[in-house]
């Protein structure tokens, strides 16, 4: 199908839509208005409302008010009383910037009247992440599972909204085929890792799994237009320097294979470009201990490192395109690598006696 949101999968036209879809209230044609109440009606009901609507107007904004509110739709009733949906809409990034709580206190500030009812909308279509589930109180999480239900209730004739929902469907089949992708276990092929490790979901579910089984932090990011995921195992910060020790999924060429490919690797950094003779004992000492556990964990092969770098230097690498090195056994064997490697360090006093260790040990 030639789908126009494959063209323009960007959160600007995703609220673009949502704005289509109530305004059809104001609609001479009886089929479009009824799908924009019942659209308000189970959104409405999803966030735990209680009564049924008699709707008079409905107005939807775009980047409303000075915190940016993705969607803002203002509901007249017949009874004289409004309801606010205030969306905050996300595709594959999640909050950030203290930007929903921005979004509460600028419509309670405005919105005093007891006669007027918010609703706080977290839109996530794309794959959720930890962050995506920890919400203020006020705001109710809306996932792709759930809209594509209520979709399903109240469909409309229409071409574009077809267009989104398979656009939805698509982004579902992606996420299934990046969870039975990463169980394989056994070498991948190219499409097979481009499918997982170019996906920022695909690369959070590796770290994700394994972060079940060491309790650690997961950051996420783009480089050059790469996708990269990190997940802790050591950090410390002072003086406006941060320091951390994590392994990182990222992409580069493999010179031994001569192809550009997928890769796990330890990661000595710190926020500063000053090294110190410190820092150089602690990285030394630190990749000592990488390559002695390396010669014990055989059924891993273990890659070339690139010896250069300020502010962030490698410890260790594996790469994934290799029979040795499956997603399912590299997730296992990390994580108990991870663990004695960091019971290394405390023994040999290689990081900073006030650092933070992510496993315990």
């Amino acid at each position: 199908m030639n789908n126009i949101f494959d063209f323009a999968p960007k959160e600007l036209v995703l609220d673009a839509f949502l704005c289509w879809c109530f305004n059809f209230h104001k609609s001479e044609n009886k089929i479009e208005k009824e799908f924009s109440h019942n659209l308000i009606q189970e959104i409405y009901n999803y966030c735990g409302g209680n009564k049924i609507l008699n709707i008079e107007k409905v107005t939807p904004l775009t980047q409303y008010g000075k915190s940016k509110i993705d969607v803002l739709v203002e509901i007249l009733l017949k009874n004289h009383e409004k309801l606010y949906f205030v969306f905050e809409n996300k595709l594959e990034t999640s909050h950030h910037s203290n930007q929903i709580n921005r979004h509460i206190e600028e419509m309670e500030q405005k919105n005093k009247d007891p006669k007027e009812e918010i609703k706080y909308i977290y839109f996530k279509i794309g794959n959720l992440y930890d962050e995506d589930r920890n919400l203020p109180e006020k705001f109710t999480l809306l996932d792709r599972k759930s809209i594509l239900k209520i979709f399903d209730k109240i469909k409309v004739k229409s071409e574009i909204f077809d267009f989104y929902c398979n656009f939805l469907f698509k982004i579902e089949e992606r996420n299934n085929l990046e969870k039975l992708l990463i169980e394989k276990d056994m070498q991948l092929t190219k499409k097979e890792l481009d499918i997982i490790f170019w996906s920022p979901s695909g690369q959070y579910k590796i770290l994700k799994k394994l972060s079940d089984k060491i309790k650690s932090i997961i950051s996420r990011g783009t480089s050059f237009g790469r996708p990269w995921t990190n997940i802790q195992l050591l950090s410390r910060e002072t003086n406006k320097i941060w320091y951390g020790i994590f392994w990182r999924i990222d992409w580069r060429m493999n010179k031994k294979t001569n192809t550009y490919t997928p890769y796990i690797c330890l990661r000595y950094y710190k926020t500063s470009l000053e090294k110190t003779s410190e820092d150089d004992i602690y990285f030394d000492g630190m990749r000592k201990i990488f390559n002695e556990l390396a010669s014990k964990y055989s059924n891993l092969e273990f890659g070339k490192v690139h010896n250069i770098g300020n502010k962030e230097r490698e410890i260790g690498i594996l790469y994934f395109d290799n029979e040795k090195n499956t997603i399912p056994k590299v997730i296992n064997e990390i994580g108990k690598f991870s663990e004695e490697f960091l019971i290394k360090v405390k023994e040999k006093e290689l990081y900073y006696k006030d650092a933070k260790y992510y496993i315990e040990i």
